[in-house]
Formats: C-alpha cells, structure tokens, sequence
C-alpha cells in the first residue's frame, strides 16, 4: 500500500524529471523544481517556518553553491529537496552626514531569491538556484557595521511545500530578533484555504528603538545623529537623545550584543533608511523632551513632535521583499516605557488560489508611553503574493503602521507587491528569481509542454534526433492551438524566447475529455518526423499537424520535442542589363538549412558553367559544367555560386536550381528543389 505522502514524493519526482527532460530538449527552459506538496496537509501548527543563518562574516558570492548555516530557529530541519528562500535583510546604504539629508537610501542591495535544497551535511548546506552553473543568482553578505555601513544580514528560510494549505488556527512568523525570523512563506500546489483564520506578520518586523532614562551630555536640539550612551554612561543615566528604530540600512548599538550600530550614532531625530528617528532632548536636562518617529516601508512614517524636535518618519522602502521598518524611540527623562513599535513582517503566498474569510495581517506594532512622550509606531510590513493570472483577490490586507504613542509618528503603510504586473489595486509587479512555485512546477489540474527549434545539427549538434542540441537555435513565437472538438473550447498560446510553450489547465478544465493540440507550420518550415504525444502519433492535415491527448486531472502531456527544418536560402542576383554578344557572372547566394550536400544545376543555353565560391569572396575556387556533383554543407553556411554567361541579344530569364541532400535524414523525408531565376535585359 503506497501512502498519500509516498505517492505526492513520487508525483513530485516525476514533475521534476519531466522539468529536467524539458530542459535537456530546450536548453534555456529555466525551471528549478523542488517537491511539490512533499508536506501534504498544511495549516494545523502556528509556525510553519524555519530561519537559518550563517557565520557573522560569511558572503555568498553569485554561483554559490554550498555554504554554512550555524544559527537556527523553528522547528523543521532543512533537508534535502526543500525549498527555501534567501533574501538580504539588511544591506542598505545611507546618507550619515548630520544635516537634514541623513538616512537618504544610497543603494539597498536588498535582494532575494527561492532555492532547492540539495544536500545537507551538518552545517554544510547545497542548494541549487537560477545563477551560474545552478548556484545563486546574487551575492549576499554578513558583516557587521563599520564606519561607513550599518550592519548587514541575511537569512534563509525553510518554506513548507503543502499539497493543500487549510488553517485550523492563525499561523504567524517568528519575529526577526536581529538574526532571523520576520518571515511567513508558504508554496502550496493547490489552494490556501484560510477559513475565518489568519496569516499573520504583525510585528514580527524590523525592532523599535529602545528607550533609556537619561539627562544631561551634550547634544544639541538639531542634532540629526548622536552617538550611543556607553555600558557606564547608561547605568548612570548619562546621555543625549532617544534611540532610532531598526531597519534596512542596519540595527541600533542598544539592540545588539555587542558591535557598533548605526555609523556615527544611534541617537537623534534623524531616519535612518526605513526606520524612525529618535527623538531629541531639547535641553541638557531632557526636561523638553521629544516623540519618536513612525518607521516607513511602501509609505513613509509620520514624524513625532514637535516639529523642532521629533524624530523624522522612516523613508519609503525600495520595491524589495523587506520587513517593515521599526519606530524611533522617545527621549525619556525617567520610568519606563517610550519604546518604538516594531515592524510588520514579510509575507509571502505562492499557491493555485486564495479563498475563504480571514485575513492576512502585516501591521506594524504600536509605540509605547512614557509620560508625556510616546514612541513611533512601526510600519506596515510587505505582502508578496505569486498566484495564477485568472486568480482575483477577493481579500483586503492589513499593511496600516501602527500608532505612535502620544506625540509619536505613525508608523507608514507596507507595500503590497506581486509576481508581474497585476491588476489588483494597489499592488505593484516584483519577480523574485529562483525555483518556482510549486502549483507551477506541478499544476493540480492538466499541463501540455513542448519545445520548437530547428533540428539541423548546427554547430556539434545531431540533425533529425528529435533533441535540441549543439547550437541548434529556438524557435520563438510560433502559435499553437488547444481545442475540444466536441464544445468549441479553443485555447492559443506562442512559444516564448526559447521555443519552449506550455498551456495549463484546472482541475475543473480536466474531467478525461480528448482535446487537440494542433500547430500550423510557418511558411518555409517542416516537420521532418512527427513525434509522439503521450504514445500517440502526430496526423499531418495539410500544413497543420495534430495530436489528441486527454485531459486527465494531475497529468503531464509532453514534452513534445518539435525540431523543424527550414527550406534552403536560395537568392539569385539583382536583373541585369548587358550588351549583345556580352559576358558577365552572376553571383547566387545559397544559405543551407542542415548538413548534407547541395546540388546547383542550370540548362539554360546562355550558362557556360558554374563556379564555386564558398567564402562569398569574389574568388572562385572550383568549377563545374552541367549537373554538379554534391558540395558538403554544415547547417547554416552560407556559400555563393557564380554563374558566367555569354547574353545573346534577347531578353531572357535564367534559372538555376539547388538541391539539398540532407544527411541521416529519416525515411521519406526530402527537401524539394529550390529554384531561383535572374533576368538578362538587352542594352549598351
């Protein structure tokens, strides 16, 4: 008896052969797969994630492909065929001058991809990405701050493969705690059910500033950045100024172990990136005291008060998958309170659909009081959803920030971004590169692949094997054609830039019924051999061929290798103007569509011969009389034929045939001669 969870590994091995056999035929079918639904039923646990990271030091550069993870969090182990994703969370660069331009974003660096993971041996980890030789696409960093950056991190994230995704109670990220979390991603191959329940990233993003009790120091009320209170500065409660929140651009000294935080300071009004600025002290005594401000993502975060003395609201996030950025902290005489609000976190869906009533929250947390003074809410976290293009969005996120305690800012609103361009109000395109989604990899309902390109053995390639190999080129934007006889139901689509093509039907769409996939050839191709779909042969009716198939739910029709070969190039000379009893040679230009042999041949009376030039140089370098023998071609030389000939005074057309013999061509396929003609014209 095979299980269920035995018979999705199996099903989800054989879409990732079927992945790679299409990009043996196709060459630049970038696909990655992982397991789709390897975790069958999802949606009874509140945290599905894990967060792993590595050394403080270590880089990944692009064509990674193994490196270490030594920290990690949740519960599931990273194993073997999981997918995961990698993104830099911080890596951000910034203005650091102390003027009213600090924190202005200077580059970000912010990226992100989805991986397979291939192999894991201890704290050795393989994975396989869409960058060079399969390993990763971008370059990621650990450091920690220097004096001209803030700290950097990234992270990898064990995403869940669910075979169906049915919450039985709302499911939340870990929050980020400077190292992981913040994260909630799913790939589901049929639909998230969300069933009155909730996806949760609220607060879960980057931290608030922390609040400290302090007078005296000496900053000034225009300080846009101070430094931090040293270990014996704050037991004493000595200091300027309120902390700033986290974010994109790195991590204030108050929430690290150890290390420095931001460059220059971590106190005072101004934002560093994303984050919220600290309020200031007004006075060596902190007895005027000011409000921090609200962290900013997909808007940016209101400003604490007062005006002359509030920290600044986060800046707008670049479109990046980003954890919302935390608010600043209040300048706080004494007691407690007066943090900033964390940020929302990330959340990222990638299913066949999305339906039922629930909610997807990604607000930022509220700032807390101190007093008269309040710390600024952090803002809104990033939704990115990767759903089918049919799919509607009948579910409003929550993305607000979070409230600014008394006089602190709000926190900014998060950004709403999905896989290309969508027509959902308010979102905006991102593709993240990578390994896909696993309801693309393996669709629920029925999928038909193939791949079109010339089958001619160019450049070390096999002609006629039904493989697209050596530099055999695609055949791009070629239209093919699904229909149900019976109905009338028609659906088209063209092969894209790598002549791969691919039509996809739901589980409704697939019921058993025969349909017929059809291609019309393109004028001046052929269809040497007709392969088979699914064990049935292809039928030729005219220039269209045709192959039934059935359209059986969790089924694969393909791939469908399509290699065509091209008639010949044969072009004769511009007409010419000669005088009677004159000569000329005219140049015909002969390109070959495979390798083989070609014939050139002319009976006309006026031809005295045929002249052989195949560097096209002007030069002849062999001649022949009559009906030539075979020249040797390879697929894609372009070689000339010059013709001499006596004009006799009459106007007169000569015509001059090529033949191609092609080599290892299969049983009953030829090349029909090709015949081109340049017209004599008497004159002086």
């Amino acid at each position: 008896m095979v299980s269920l969870q035995q018979h999705h590994c199996r099903l989800a091995r054989s879409a990732t052969l079927i992945i790679a056999l299409l990009l043996g035929q196709s060459g630049a079918w970038a696909a990655v797969c992982a397991n789709p639904g390897r975790d069958g039923q999802g949606g009874s646990d509140a945290v599905i994630n894990s967060y792993f990271t590595g050394p403080a030091t270590q880089t990944l550069s692009p064509g990674t492909r193994t490196f270490s993870l030594t920290r990690q969090r949740g519960t599931a182990p990273l194993r073997a065929g999981d997918l995961a994703l990698l993104l830099q969370v911080q890596g951000a660069s910034m203005n650091t001058a102390n003027h009213a331009d600090y924190g202005q974003l200077q580059g970000h660096g912010l990226v992100a991809e989805w991986v397979r993971i291939d192999r894991v041996e201890g704290e050795q980890v393989w994975a396989q990405g869409g960058g060079s030789g399969g390993g990763l696409l971008h370059g990621y960093v650990n450091a920690p701050a220097s004096r001209e950056q803030g700290r950097r991190r990234w992270q990898l994230v064990r995403v869940p493969q669910y075979e169906h995704f049915s919450l039985q109670q709302d499911s939340r990220a870990l929050p980020w705690d400077g190292y992981t979390g913040g994260v909630l991603a799913v790939d589901v191959r049929r639909k998230v059910a969300l069933n009155g329940h909730r996806l949760s990233v609220a607060g879960a993003g980057f931290r608030g500033g922390p609040a400290l009790s302090l007078q005296g120091a000496l900053g000034r009320p225009a300080d846009w950045r101070y430094p931090a209170p040293s270990v014996q500065d704050r037991q004493a409660g000595y200091g300027h100024h309120a902390s700033k929140g986290e974010g994109v651009a790195g991590t204030p000294v108050l929430l690290l172990e150890a290390g420095n935080g931001y460059p220059d300071g971590d106190m005072g009004r101004g934002a560093p990136a994303n984050a919220g600025g600290g309020g200031n002290g007004l006075d060596l005594s902190h007895l005027r005291l000011g409000n921090g401000g609200g962290g900013g993502n997909g808007s940016v975060g209101g400003h604490g008060m007062p005006v002359e003395g509030g920290g600044l609201g986060g800046h707008v996030a670049p479109r990046a998958l980003v954890l919302g950025g935390g608010g600043g902290a209040a300048a706080r005489r004494k007691n407690d309170g007066g943090q900033g609000g964390a940020g929302g976190g990330l959340l990222l869906i990638r299913a066949a659909g999305l339906q039922g009533q629930g909610g997807l929250d990604l607000r930022g947390a509220a700032g807390s009081a101190a007093g008269d003074v309040g710390g600024g809410g952090g803002s809104g976290g990033t939704l990115w959803l990767d759903l089918p293009v049919t799919d509607s969005l009948a579910i409003t996120p929550d993305h607000a920030g979070g409230a600014g305690a008394k006089g602190g800012g709000q926190g900014g609103d998060g950004q709403l971004l999905a896989r290309g361009e969508r027509q959902w109000p308010g979102f905006q395109p991102l593709s993240v590169a990578g390994a896909e989604a696993g309801f693309r990899c393996r669709p629920a309902g029925h999928w038909i692949t193939g791949v079109l390109f010339e089958d001619n053995g160019a450049g070390g390639g096999q002609a006629f094997n039904q493989r697209r190999d050596g530099e055999e080129a695609s055949l791009p934007g070629l239209m093919l054609t699904l229909k149900d006889p019976v109905s009338g139901w028609k659906k088209t689509t063209t092969s894209d830039a790598s002549g791969a093509f691919q039509f996809r039907l739901s589980e409704a769409q697939s019921r058993g019924q025969t349909l017929e996939l059809s291609l019309s050839l393109p004028e001046g191709q052929q269809l040497p051999e007709l392969p088979s779909l699914n064990g049935e042969r292809g039928q030729r009716h005219g220039h269209q061929v045709r192959w039934p198939l059935q359209a059986t739910a969790d089924r694969h029709s393909g791939p469908l290798p399509l290699g065509l070969i091209a008639e010949p190039g044969w072009q004769a000379p511009d007409d010419t103007v000669l005088a009677p009893g004159g000569t000329a040679v005219l140049a015909f230009e002969y390109r070959a569509p495979v390798a083989g042999q070609v014939q050139f041949h002319s009976d006309h009376p006026a031809v005295r011969g045929l002249l052989m030039d195949r560097a096209c140089s002007g030069d002849s370098e062999q001649w022949q009389s009559g009906q030539n023998a075979g020249w040797t071609v390879m697929a894609g030389e372009r070689l000339c034929v010059r013709v001499p000939v006596r004009f006799g005074g009459q106007a007169t057309r000569i015509p001059v045939t090529a033949t191609t013999l092609p080599h290892n061509a299969p049983t009953g396929f030829i090349i029909a001669p090709q015949q081109t003609s340049v017209k004599i014209l008497p004159g002086s």
